[in-house]
């Protein structure tokens, strides 16, 4: 019995005939069962979820999760109700549009394939997501802009998140997303005038085949600024 399979068991012990869906989304979703034992995204649905039943689910997630000297780690599970699911398609816009996209039910009903995202929903979110990525590293480098190994902390959490607008762009302009941020990269710059070796070079910082000296990091912060300020007004055009 697998750690997934023992989890899943738990799972239905406690929820019984309330647990509706349990499914993987992300990267991992395309692997064997059996080789789901770490970095494994998983999401819980269950009817009439209550602080009861996260209380008896706790120790069992915990353990699913793994602690800090385990090498299967896996990331935190998502526990939703089943209203609080179907209800949540505009405010998780971006994220169902990722589930969709990329996802193996486990356990019980398939509650993705029939989900609709209205593309008003996912524009919205892509420009919240957009103005709140901006906001948030002008706040990070007034912080820390005489201090730039902290502000190369803020580097890969960019990266990930402008991958993740990117992928709603080309949704919204009805193009396949590609299959590495790289492709995504070279997707978006044939639809606007973006820098496309400086996302490069952030993309080769996030996945550790280069390194940023100092000077490099004040330079690549100014120009994250400038890039993410032209991000938004293409997306607010949209």
């Amino acid at each position: 019995m697998t750690k997934l399979d023992k989890f899943t068991g738990e799972l239905k012990n406690v929820f019984q005939k309330r647990l509706k869906s349990v499914f993987v989304y992300g990267s991992k979703a395309n692997l064997p069962a059996e080789d789901l034992n770490e970095n494994v995204d998983l999401m819980i649905i269950a009817e009439n979820l209550t602080g009861n039943d996260i209380k008896n689910i706790s120790k069992s997630a915990k353990k699913w999760m793994g602690s800090f000297f385990d090498r299967n780690k896996n990331p935190e599970p998502v526990f939703m109700d089943e209203k609080e699911w179907f209800n949540s398609a505009d405010t998780y816009a971006m994220e169902y549009a990722d589930i969709k996209e990329n996802y193996k039910v486990l356990y019980g009903e398939n509650l993705i394939c029939n989900l609709e995202i209205k593309k008003e929903h996912l524009r919205l979110k892509c420009e919240t997501e957009t103005k709140n990525l901006l906001m948030k590293f002008r706040s990070h480098y007034l912080l820390y802009a005489d201090r730039p190994q902290y502000l190369q902390k803020s580097f890969v959490p960019v990266v990930k998140t402008v991958n993740a607008i990117f992928k709603t762009v080309l949704r919204l302009k009805n193009i396949q997303t590609g299959g590495s941020a790289h492709e995504n990269i070279n997707k978006i710059a044939e639809l606007y005038a973006c820098d496309k070796d400086f996302y490069e070079k952030l993309l080769c910082y996030k996945e550790k085949y280069c390194k940023i000296n100092k000077k490099e990091t004040i330079e690549l912060a100014d120009k994250i600024i400038e890039q993410l300020d032209k991000l938004l007004n293409y997306v607010n055009n949209l």
